[in-house]
Order: C-alpha cells, then structure tokens, then sequence
C-alpha cells in the first residue's frame, strides 16, 4: 500500500498540474487573455507545484524538503485564488486601487519582495473581470479549486501513511 501512495500520489499531481499548465498556455496563447498578477502568480504555482512533484518522481532525494516546498506552493496558489474570488464577488465601487494594472516584474523592480507581494495582492479592478468560463465557474474557482483538490490530496496521503504506522521518510 505504501507504494501506491509513494508513486502513483506524484504521479497524479504531476499530471494534475500538467494540464493546469497546459490549460493556462492555451487561455494566454490561443483565446488571448491577459492575466493578471494575481492569476500570474497562480500562474507560477502550477508550474512550481508541476516542476517540484516530478523532481519528486525522478528523485529519490530530498523528498521531505520537496513536500514542504510543494506546499507552500499550493497554499500560495490557494491564497491568490481566493483573493481573487474575493475581489470579483466586491461591488465594483469597493475594488482597491492596486497595481494590478502595472506589469509583474516592474513591480519587483520597485519595491521590495514582501511588500510587492502585497501590492500584488491587493489586487485592483482588473483582477476583478471574468473573462472566461467554464462549467458556470470563472478561472479564480477553478484555480482555487485545483490547489484546495491537491492540498486535501496531499494531507490525505500523509494521514495514510502515519495511519498505517509507517515513518514517512
């Protein structure tokens, strides 16, 4: 049972992610969205969360370190999903007037990586539009969907193993 939980777990969230990247490839580069920086960081996540599971795979070293980066990543993801869900579900006359219309990088060019994290999550009325949907539900809760699916496996497969009494290494 162990190995099922060690490799086909990876495995899973590799694939996961995979398409989550390949989703976002095809919104930015065949239906033209442009994204904001709350969902250039969601961006990000899906892409370290695909890249640190399958070094993970490959890897058979370092796998606790890796499973302590996979989820900050997804609490990360999680974390600007929901602001975004947040910030659409405002009145528009409520919506902060941050700097999600000044490009991503410009706004780590000036200011410091902690308050331009909070800048960036301060997010704006662009962060506020839902250009596209699927099934009823907008980009932000599909992504805050994904993270919060991958947050409940992962914590899910750890209680699998301390339940069956195996040190998880």
């Amino acid at each position: 049972m162990r190995i099922f939980f060690e490799g086909y777990f990876n495995f899973f969230i590799v694939v996961c992610s995979g398409l989550v990247v390949i989703s976002q490839w095809y919104l930015e580069n065949i239906e033209n969205l442009v994204p904001c920086n709350l969902c250039i960081i969601q961006k990000l996540s899906a892409q370290g969360l695909f890249l640190i599971y399958l070094l993970k795979m490959i890897s058979p070293y370092f796998k606790p370190l890796l499973d302590t980066f996979g989820l900050l990543v997804i609490l990360l993801g999680m974390a600007a999903g929901g602001r975004q869900i947040y910030l659409i579900n405002l009145p528009k006359d409520q919506l902060p007037q941050g700097l999600c219309d000044m490009p991503f990088e410009v706004i780590f060019n000036i200011y410091p990586f902690f308050e331009g994290m909070q800048k960036v999550f301060l997010g704006s009325s662009k962060c506020a539009e839902e250009d596209w949907l699927f099934v009823g539900f907008n980009i932000a809760e599909w992504s805050f969907f994904f993270f919060t699916s991958m947050m409940l496996i992962s914590l899910l497969r750890y209680l699998f193993i301390v339940l069956q009494g195996l040190k998880y290494s």
